[in-house]
């Protein structure tokens, strides 16, 4: 059986001579590679008949992290923080993850992503969580800690498939945003839950492989329960 290939979406940025690029950090190439598929990068740019295209020979798709969604996708107001709202990869990725949902193809959604899918079924996001969340903990960590840097705990719900993956109730994880999930369409289901009851991680019941998470597994490469989510994602996809 030949490996699963596996969608990435990608953002836009600008390198040092300030000429536009695509962006997407190698970390989520490294980790689907590693973990035995095969990735190809989606460019923000396509229209609808552009993406279907990749998207009807993917097997799997990462809906990978990046700047913020516009407010204005899920009732938020203005805010100073606000920072990289990118049209094209919101309208892209909204689409692709509503039809990823509907035909059942197995995704990961990762951060930026994990926020999309809440919007895209229904649901809201926090525009800045120190603002709007009573007690909550310091989710977007300072800049010059490393990537991999143990913010807070989580805590699984049981009987869940992330559970399951991960194999532990209580786990430590990163953690790089200041927005959040803030009210859940029905058709998610809350799998984890920081201490200050923002949400961390959410699945569809009846999807085969729905994993989102607002943490970075993919900068956790030597963390075994990490890794089995991109693993059990590419086992996933293989079917």
């Amino acid at each position: 059986m030949p490996p699963p290939l596996i969608g990435i979406t990608a953002g836009h940025s600008k390198n040092k001579h300030d000429l536009p690029q695509i962006h997407l950090l190698r970390t989520y190439v490294d980790a689907t590679i590693k973990a035995g598929g095969v990735p190809v990068i989606i460019p923000p740019e396509l229209d609808e008949k552009g993406w279907k295209l990749i998207y009807e020979k993917l097997d799997g798709v990462i809906f990978s992290g990046g700047a913020d969604m516009d407010p204005k996708l899920f009732g938020g107001g203005p805010h100073p923080t606000v920072y990289g709202t990118d049209g094209q990869r919101d309208t892209l990725e909204i689409s692709m993850i509503r039809q990823t949902v509907e035909d059942k193809k197995p995704f990961f959604a990762i951060c930026r992503g994990f926020q999309v899918l809440n919007v895209a079924l229904g649901g809201t996001l926090y525009t800045h969580i120190s603002d709007q969340l009573e007690n909550s903990l310091q989710h977007d960590t300072p800049r010059e800690e490393t990537r991999d840097s143990l913010a807070h705990e989580i805590r699984v719900e049981e009987g869940t498939q992330i559970a399951e993956i991960l194999g532990s109730p209580i786990l430590k994880v990163n953690s790089w945003h200041h927005q959040g999930v803030k009210d859940v369409p029905e058709s998610l289901k809350i799998t984890a839950y920081s201490p200050d009851g923002l949400v961390e991680a959410m699945e569809i019941p009846s999807h085969p492989f729905s994993i989102a998470v607002q943490w970075h597994p993919e900068w956790m490469p030597e963390d075994k329960a990490m890794q089995n989510l991109f693993t059990s994602f590419i086992e996933a996809s293989k079917k």
